[in-house]
């Protein structure tokens, strides 16, 4: 099964949608979890499984899943890259390093 890794940073929390499709015996299977990163705990729902009889329709519904995400502003993940959201930013300016506690 491949898979595709979204995030969506919110308020203090990382959302997430895992996407695992491919081929299971003779059906194409897509599988939509989705999930939030706080500080506290990391969890996804169950999925959402559909079935297709051709490849062609499971790369298409893959196809307008990520089309979507990606123009409501989701990133592209690895799924191994991601860590806790941060809420401290920090800043240089001439040579003067601030840091700042987000809200």
């Amino acid at each position: 099964m491949r898979e595709l890794y979204f995030t969506s940073p919110y308020r203090r929390s990382l959302r997430t949608v895992r996407i695992e499709y491919g081929q299971v015996k003779n059906v194409f299977i897509l599988r939509t979890f989705e999930g939030v990163i706080n500080d506290k705990v990391e969890s996804e729902s169950p999925p959402k499984e559909e079935a297709f009889d051709d490849e062609k329709e499971m790369l298409k519904k893959v196809y307008e899943t990520k089309s979507g995400l990606l123009e409501g502003r989701w990133i592209v993940q690895n799924k191994e890259s991601i860590s806790q959201p941060s809420f401290i930013s920090t800043n240089v300016i001439d040579g003067e390093v601030s840091v700042k506690f987000d809200n």
